[in-house]
């Protein structure tokens, strides 16, 4: 389940009008106003941070692609020999 706002929304929801607070009590929640919308902002984004993507993830890619026959035995062997060779050579650099 995903239940994923934004800040700026989160922002405009508590953004409320003040009417009808006593006013002894307006400093008091407008306080309290600037301090939810300054914690809201200061929130860690809700994206994930970008990623490279690593052997496992090509080649688990590359297999269901195979078994769904979307790439011919050949192609599969070709790329993966490909794939395989980027990675040794990789290793290699390291």
């Amino acid at each position: 389940m995903r239940e994923l706002i934004y800040k700026q929304a989160a922002i405009n929801a508590f953004d409320c009008s003040i009417g009808g607070v006593p006013a002894d009590s307006v400093k008091y929640v407008v306080d309290y106003a600037h301090k939810m919308i300054y914690r809201i902002k200061n929130l860690p984004s809700v994206e994930p941070e970008p990623r490279e993507i690593d052997y496992t993830d090509c080649s688990n890619a590359m297999l269901k692609m195979w078994i769904d026959n979307v790439l011919t035995d050949g192609e599969y062997y070709r790329i993966m020999d490909k794939l395989n060779a980027h990675w040794a050579e990789r290793r290699a650099d390291e």
